[in-house]
């Protein structure tokens, strides 16, 4: 199968979409143990149950204690790991570990940080929809509320309105380009 042809570039995208999707539940089960969510609620469950026949392996090495699931992220950079592998193969190239660790882990934490991202403009946005307490959405605030009280420490909100997204965002936009960026094309440097 050439990558260049329609089938080939049909088989890389597959492979890119399932690889993203695994890693997005493994990163969502890191978040959600990181910020006590409540493992009552469906999402979570579901979360859990999809992921542990994934983290089992690394479970037994490192265990989940306290609000860190380090299996998860190392699932997560070890599966990044064997796709970066694979796309090497698929397009004849060859990878050093160096360039495969580095690659790997710089993809989990920028999906790590879009994700957060993503969670904080969606509880944005429902706080003005759905302003209050309403149990489907509270999960978002669950998840948001640690990434944004470091931030709270320092803004209050002006006038009723709370800026903390805005300055959370940008932060983590610009920890995404200037650190995780220049990470990411030292590892660039490395194939080229």
């Amino acid at each position: 199968m050439e990558l260049a042809s329609p089938v080939g570039q049909g088989g890389l995208f597959l492979l890119q979409f399932i690889t993203g999707l695994i890693i997005f539940a493994l990163m969502l089960r890191f978040l959600l143990r990181a910020t006590y969510a409540d493992w009552n609620h469906p999402i979570v469950q579901f979360i859990a149950k999809i992921t542990n026949p994934l983290c089992a392996p690394f479970n037994k090495v490192i265990p989940a204690k306290g609000r860190w699931d380090w299996s998860a992220m190392a699932t997560a950079i070890t599966i990044q790991a064997l796709f970066v592998v694979l796309v090497g193969y698929l397009t004849s190239r060859s990878f050093g570990v160096p360039f495969i660790v580095l690659a790997s882990t710089t993809e989990i934490i920028n999906q790590l940080l879009d994700m957060m991202f993503w969670l904080i403009i969606i509880q944005a946005v429902l706080s003005w929809v759905s302003p209050g307490y309403n149990p489907n959405t509270a999960i978002f605030e669950q998840l948001t509320q640690p990434i944004l009280a470091p931030f709270r420490r320092f803004i209050p909100p002006m006038g009723g309105i709370d800026l903390t997204p805005i300055v959370a965002i940008l932060a983590i936009k610009l920890f995404q380009i200037v650190v995780v960026g220049s990470i990411s094309q030292i590892a660039q440097q490395m194939i080229g």
